[in-house]
């Protein structure tokens, strides 16, 4: 291994935009140290083991359009372990599950009128062919939704889903973040919008976060894991973090997690303008229930429940696009539940959030019983689906704070695309560019 020169950047979290942007800092010469508060690299990527077969803790695809993410596999030798499988939706609403995604689902939805199914396909088509966020981005989803797709749309698709993802802020999510996830769920589909292909890398997209971890520590990075950052304070010497083990100083800082966190790491040295904005950004939480089951459990990958009743609003049948062989035949099934810290569901114990959404699951299937489930794990985490409200992009903080040497990327930068893991490399790159631009006029 490489010796590990005096480190001039420091990198607080060990996520994929950590990393990659640390990757792209070392293949310049710069040296790092990477502070990560868990016991290993990843964020959301973070997985573990079904049938001997890697997992992620938190369910992840690619779209065809994920460009980004795709050109870093190839770069890494990794391009040929994508493989872009046939996808399926449904969505259980009315008391019923349906097919849905397609526009021949859509002709046989019989919740809708002709009437709705016409205001629906329009306004899908619409949004495709619109080029810019700008004619949304002060527009209230819920109130475009509704005006020009129709109240029963709304109120049977578009309002139960952004109410599972938002809870009771759904009324202020801007319609420029569904513009943007409904144009990249068209673009991931072939022509007439009949097949879906979703991208998944063989053995889990862990197996990039971990070759990217092993070839930082050829390049001489330090990994810090288990040692939270407490304090980040601006002196005359550079920026100081203080850990349990102490204080180090550094002239340039790359803060990857979310505005909340920043906020919390300050010990006094930002402008209130500065950390107004960053408290200004909300975010809701993610549990993600994941079961193994003996036997399939619905016909789709991707089922969003709209129904307020049901605990959860995602079910992702992960073996309905990877094979079940990769896990020892085990069926995996997500159940997905984004929520805000205050949620009575946020504070219970893995065996009371179980206990929650498993009795459900005969409402999605009347055929299933407990006894199908083979072994369960609960996933939790923080800050995990920015809340996008009206006019976002003047909200967001600078990427380069007001902090000399201290620079913030983190999902809430991510827009007006929706979280993923292409705009987390995305994101790494353009920080990490302008780190490098600052570094030599130094």
């Amino acid at each position: 291994m490489a010796e590990a020169a005096t480190p001039k950047v420091a990198i607080v979290g060990a996520g994929l935009t950590g990393l990659v942007a640390a990757w792209r800092l070392v293949q310049e010469g710069v040296s790092v140290v990477i502070f990560e508060r868990y016991p290993q690299a990843g964020g959301l990527v973070a997985t573990f083991r079904v049938g001997g077969e890697e997992l992620e803790c938190f369910y992840h695809h690619l779209f065809t359009t994920d460009r980004d993410y795709v050109a870093l596999a190839e770069e890494l030798g990794l391009g040929d372990s994508i493989r872009w499988l046939a996808s399926s939706m449904g969505i259980y609403t009315a008391g019923k599950l349906y097919p849905f995604g397609t526009p021949l689902s859509l002709l046989r939805f019989s919740p809708f009128s002709l009437a709705d199914k016409l205001r629906f396909a329009l306004s899908v088509l619409y949004l495709g062919r619109v080029k810019s966020p700008q004619r949304f981005t002060g527009v209230p989803a819920w109130q475009w939704i509704r005006r020009f797709a129709g109240k029963r749309v709304l109120d049977l698709v578009w309002g139960p889903l952004l109410e599972q993802k938002f809870a009771e802020r759904k009324h202020e999510v801007s319609m420029a973040w569904l513009w943007k996830k409904v144009q990249l769920r068209g673009q991931s589909r072939g022509a007439g919008g009949f097949k879906e292909a979703l991208g998944y890398m063989d053995g889990s997209f862990g197996r990039l976060v971990r070759l990217l971890e092993a070839k930082l520590r050829e390049r001489g990075v330090v990994f810090r894991y288990g040692e939270p950052v407490l304090k980040l304070e601006a002196t005359e010497r550079g920026l100081a973090l203080r850990t349990r083990k102490g204080v180090e100083l550094f002239p340039y800082v790359l803060f990857t997690a979310s505005p909340r966190e920043l906020v919390r790491v300050d010990s006094g040295a930002f402008p209130g303008w500065y950390r107004q904005k960053l408290e200004a950004l909300e975010a809701t939480n993610a549990l993600c229930l994941v079961l193994e089951l003996d036997r399939a459990f619905l016909p789709f990958y991707w089922t969003n429940v709209a129904d307020p009743s049901f605990p959860f609003g995602g079910v992702i049948e992960h073996t309905n696009l990877v094979e079940k062989e990769r896990y020892g035949s085990r069926h995996v099934v997500y159940l997905s539940k984004y929520l805000f810290a205050r949620h009575p569901l946020w504070q219970a114990s893995p065996k009371e959030v179980y206990d929650a959404f498993v009795p459900h699951l005969s409402r999605l299937n009347p055929a299933f019983s407990e006894k199908f489930i083979l072994d369960w794990h609960l996933f939790k985490a923080a800050d995990a689906q920015p809340l996008v409200t009206c006019h976002y992009e003047s909200k967001l903080p600078p990427v380069e704070t007001p902090i000399p040497g201290l620079f913030h990327c983190s999902m809430a930068h991510i827009y007006p695309e929706d979280r993923g893991q292409n705009y987390a490399v995305r994101e790494a790159n353009r920080v990490a560019a302008l780190m490098l631009q600052r570094l030599r006029a130094s």
